[in-house]
């Protein structure tokens, strides 16, 4: 799945791409990443089966979020203007599936992003993908907890 980084950048500006709200506790992500995430990845499937351009927004606690978004960039759909200067306007890109992690203990900038995997591979089942989210959201509780426990 490919599409032109002007295209991108007017969804992202127009709030006209596909979001969805989950609420999933910590504890549930700690047991079973996979399983607790289902949901997640059966809108992200629906969505990405219509359209290049969404979001799954995870509630975990209040202070601490989940997003899986599409983009052709790792930078999150806040960062329009820097999308716009890091890509060719009429250019096709490839459409990439990232996990974004926000918490205030994650990092300096409190917000960790990384690349899952592209669209086309998630769409088709690949297995990949969908363990990488996986293990990515373990890791990230295991650096959590691991700030928690040196601060005390």
């Amino acid at each position: 799945m490919k599409i032109k980084s002007s295209d991108l950048l007017e969804t992202i500006r127009d709030d006209k791409f596909e979001r969805e709200n989950f609420k999933i506790t910590s504890t549930k992500l700690k047991k079973d990443p996979t399983g607790a995430l289902k949901p997640v990845f059966d809108y992200l499937q629906a969505a990405l089966s219509k359209t290049a351009v969404a979001e799954a927004d995870v509630t975990i606690r209040k202070e601490v979020l989940l997003r899986l978004q599409t983009n052709i960039i790792n930078l999150p759909f806040a960062y329009p203007n820097k999308i716009e200067q890091l890509t060719e306007a009429d250019t096709e890109y490839e459409v990439q599936l990232y996990a974004i992690f926000e918490a205030e203990a994650i990092n300096p900038s409190h917000l960790r992003i990384d690349l899952m995997g592209s669209v086309d591979d998630f769409l088709a089942g690949d297995a990949d993908v969908f363990q990488n989210i996986s293990d990515w959201v373990a890791l990230q509780f295991e650096n959590l907890d691991a700030k928690k426990e040196a601060s005390k």
